[in-house]
């Protein structure tokens, strides 16, 4: 990529909120469609919460929640759920994801795989506050709620989403803000 002009490398940076997009889209049709060839596998894996983290750990504050807000109501509307509920469920966790980059930037994959179980345990608490303000409810004292294998299969292809987003941002010459702010040696 270094033989690209610099109005070149420019398009292509900002063409990575598409092709984010593109690749949210992709994991929605793909989990909405999963359900036919492999019932039930799926159904607890939560799409959008590795793509929240990654968000708010490697993006600035307005760019980070203007993909959040799309992509937060293009998976709403992909949902049987309020428009909005996921909006904010997903907002609450961007600026949780923002305020521990501070403390903690996931950079390393044990750093990653242990704020992607965290976030996936608070979430567990969160979604049905959540959806109380929305007059729904999710019983949250329930095995199916709090299933092992639910919280491992969103740590594992959380972090697989995690990584690919990060090869996402290198293809596309994104550097993560706080990448130039610390110093990275990936610059």
């Amino acid at each position: 990529m270094y033989f690209l002009q610099s109005n070149q490398k420019k398009l292509l940076t900002s063409l990575n909120a598409l092709f984010l997009t593109l690749f949210v889209l992709l994991l929605i049709l793909f989990k909405s469609t999963s359900e036919g060839v492999i019932p039930s596998v799926f159904t607890g894996w939560d799409i959008l919460l590795p793509i929240v983290i990654y968000l708010g750990q490697r993006r600035n504050l307005w760019e980070g929640l203007l993909i959040l807000l799309f992509n937060g109501h293009l998976y709403s509307l992909n949902s049987s759920a309020p428009i909005g509920m996921f909006v904010l469920y997903y907002l609450v966790f961007f600026f949780f994801a923002q305020v521990v980059a501070y403390i903690v930037y996931a950079q390393t994959p044990l750093s990653v795989i242990c704020l992607i179980f965290l976030v996936t345990v608070l979430s567990r608490i969160l979604l049905p506050l959540c959806a109380q303000i929305f007059d729904q409810s999710i019983l949250v004292f329930t095995w199916a709620h709090w299933s092992f294998w639910d919280l491992l299969l969103n740590t594992v292809l959380g972090f697989f989403t995690y990584l690919t987003i990060g090869i996402l941002d290198r293809i596309t010459l994104k550097v993560p803000p706080r990448n130039i702010t610390l110093g990275d040696n990936s610059l």
